[in-house]
């Protein structure tokens, strides 16, 4: 039984729609939630963790979905990285729009705040634990640069494409499945 060949670019275009809007939405979430600013330093590695876990599930659906709608239950390593690729891709390109307009439009001064709100947390958390204060001192300076709007673009350009990267091409080893001989 031989693959049929597929509508990789219209599938890899809805797909990474979809994973775009979940994207936004969980963002809108920890955003209107202020999530971030009660979790501190701490919080964004597990948000951050969190997001990877959640991704590669969203990936896996969409992988799974595309290889038994297009291929009828048969895709091969590369079929499936390409496309989850491409779902990340274009999921990542609409990311980076959303986070700019949200940057220059819709919260300018949310990277300020957070990095304020983080700030106080990682000291408070510093005294709590008994820290020297040329070690807090240390790490303060580290807050009183706010990341521009074109390093927090970079910043999420590249991880979305590393990070999806990574994704791909473990979605793909998991959802590949070799037609088998019918003799």
């Amino acid at each position: 039984m031989e693959q049929k060949s597929s509508p990789l670019l219209k599938s890899s275009l809805t797909y990474g729609l979809y994973a775009a809007l979940i994207s936004i939405f969980l963002n809108v979430v920890i955003w209107a939630g202020g999530i971030m600013e009660s979790l501190g330093l701490f919080g964004s590695l597990i948000v951050a963790l969190l997001s990877f876990v959640i991704s590669f599930v969203i990936l896996f659906i969409f992988a799974k979905n595309y290889r038994n709608k297009e291929f009828e239950g048969y895709i091969s390593f590369t079929e499936a990285f390409k496309f989850v690729m491409m779902v990340t891709i274009v999921s990542t390109v609409i990311l980076v729009i959303y986070t700019y307009i949200f940057h220059s439009f819709i919260a300018p001064d949310y990277m300020e705040n957070l990095m304020a709100s983080m700030q106080q947390k990682t000291l408070e958390f510093m005294e709590s634990r008994g820290v020297p204060d040329s070690s807090i001192d240390q790490a303060m300076e580290q807050f009183k640069e706010i990341p521009t709007i074109a390093k927090t673009l970079r910043q999420a350009a590249l991880s979305g494409i590393i990070g999806g990267g990574i994704i791909s091409l473990i979605v793909a080893a998991i959802v590949k499945k070799k037609v088998e001989d019918s003799y």
